[in-house]
């Protein structure tokens, strides 16, 4: 029996180091390596294998959108995109966010597959500690395919015999290809905002998509009647103005969540790009030490193996004499002049990444400060100005699920409303000392402590006007995840007389609108 109970008690305890061990591997013998067999026309690449960018480097849409973007953003071929040598169109006169919008969505399941591989191969590679020794051939087809894609640039390119990739043109594809999927994400929730924007104004569907359809009623009917100037019925205003009020929590507040639908204004998986964004960073300041690893990289940028990667294969199209990506770079100067970043003065490129990549994915914030002088130009005379700028992102805050764009400090709380609408002798008299530079201290009280977004003081000794933008953590308005702010060191009478004129513009040239569109509408019928 002893025997018996001696033999059950170890191999309990064998059983026992068998779960632990393999329920902690990973941990005791680190990481599976990564796959490093060749890739062939017989493998079979899923997005949670690191080689499957290849498979979307070798994906023709790739090409596809470089060409469409070349065209339609650059108005330039393929191969002059890849030299610099572009002229980006003028901003404000011809470029528009939407024509990335309409390229990336002719793509939508290349960007799907770039998606699904940034969550999971991705991931896989850039927590691995040997990543920066990876290097894997790519023959047949793919390879075949990436060849002709630098071919594009340069058709007297010889191909190479044999192809690879390595660290350096891993990081530099996952680079394009995160690049690629948040520019559709960044611009598509820019479309839902301009859309939002017209649907309130312009749009007399009777459905919305983006805007809930009692506010953007409600918003037309008071701007209408305000368009009514000496005939506007205040009573009229405030009861609009109570409705509008009522439609969401707080009623006290109106603000973005009042306005907009919360589905389309939903920033999903916010945690897994501030992680893509870490691994950017991270993967150029990796890029540099790969590159000053002699034993693996020569004075001019190429692998002292031989083997031809990527990288060195479109460095040739170029006719480029060295091959750096990061090394160079990271030694430039930041050139940020008087801005600072985390209370100092970065001197190198290099300082700026490594700011950032520490506070990435969740681990800190990144700050932006300046205090300096501008220059305003009324047409007749020429003014220096001081101010401050702000920008100021909270990774620890912004880390998470999903992220309510709506959830921001623009809004506008009851108390301003129930002032300024009492009466008509209230409209205009505030309306009046505004636009004339008169604000008593009662009109500038009203306006900071309701106004979250604008900073106003008549302080002779200090005084100052500016906005302040943030996205407020969990609904509190004193505890923002991100915000942005621009104040002048001037009196308010110096720049409101010109913005009180365009607002005042703004409101009749609206109502008058909706009235027009009313009368034709009555028309029709």
């Amino acid at each position: 029996m002893v025997k018996q109970s001696w033999f059950f008690k170890y191999l309990s305890l064998a059983v026992l180091f068998l779960i632990v061990l393999l329920a902690t591997g990973c941990a005791l013998f680190g990481p599976e390596p990564l796959p490093n067999q060749p890739v062939t026309d017989e493998t079979k690449l899923e997005p949670s294998d690191p080689r499957y960018v290849v498979e979307l480097l070798a994906d023709e849409e790739l090409a596809q959108i470089f060409d469409s973007a070349s065209r339609t953003l650059f108005a330039k071929d393929f191969k002059s995109v890849y030299e610099g040598e572009f002229d980006v169109k003028t901003l404000a006169e011809e470029f528009d966010p939407s024509e990335i919008l309409n390229i990336l969505e002719a793509h939508k399941t290349y960007i799907t597959k770039i998606e699904a591989f940034l969550n999971d191969g991705a991931k896989k590679f850039y927590t691995h500690p040997e990543r920066q020794n990876y290097i894997v051939e790519i023959q047949g087809e793919r390879k075949d395919k990436i060849v002709a894609l630098a071919k594009k640039i340069n058709p007297e390119l010889s191909e190479p015999e044999k192809l690879y990739m390595d660290y350096r043109d891993f990081s530099v594809a996952y680079n394009t290809l995160a690049g690629l999927y948040y520019s559709y994400i960044v611009v598509m929730q820019a479309d839902h905002f301009e859309k939002a924007w017209k649907e309130v104004l312009i749009d007399t569907g009777a459905d919305t998509k983006l805007v809930i359809k009692d506010a953007r009623d409600y918003i037309r009917a008071i701007l209408f009647e305000l368009a009514k100037g000496p005939l506007t019925d205040f009573s009229k205003v405030r009861e609009y103005m109570t409705n509008l009020l009522s439609i969401g929590n707080p009623t006290d507040l109106l603000n973005m969540a009042d306005l907009l639908k919360p589905e389309p204004f939903q920033l999903v998986s916010v945690n897994k790009m501030l992680d893509a964004m870490k691994w950017s960073v991270m993967s150029y300041l990796e890029i540099g030490a790969f590159e000053n690893n002699t034993s693996i990289i020569d004075s001019k940028g190429f692998r002292k193996d031989g083997k031809e990667s990527i990288t060195t294969l479109f460095a040739k199209a170029l006719e480029m004499d060295e091959c750096f990506i990061a090394k160079n770079e990271l030694e430039k100067p930041a050139n940020f002049g008087t801005l600072k970043l985390n209370g100092k003065v970065p001197e190198k490129v290099k300082d700026v990444l490594n700011e950032f990549n520490k506070a990435l994915p969740n681990a800190g914030k990144i700050e932006f400060t300046q205090e300096a002088t501008m220059s305003l130009n009324n047409g007749v005379n020429k003014t220096e100005y001081s101010y401050k700028f702000g920008f100021m992102l909270d990774f620890r805050k912004l880390y998470k699920d999903s992220v309510d764009l709506r959830d921001n400090n623009i809004g506008i709380k009851k108390p301003f409303f129930d002032t300024i609408f009492a009466s008509a002798d209230a409209f205009n008299g505030f309306t009046h000392r505004l636009a004339n530079g008169q604000l008593t201290n009662e009109d500038v009280s009203l306006i900071i402590t309701n106004l979250p977004f604008i900073v106003l003081s008549i302080d002779p000794n200090n005084p100052s006007v500016g906005l302040r933008f943030q996205l407020n953590n969990n609904g509190n308005l004193n505890d923002p995840a991100a915000k942005i702010e621009f104040i002048l060191n001037v009196k308010y009478t110096e720049v409101m007389p010109e913005i009180s004129s365009a607002v005042k513009t703004f409101v009749i040239r609206e109502g008058l609108k909706q009235k027009l569109e009313e009368m034709l509408k009555a028309n029709q019928k």
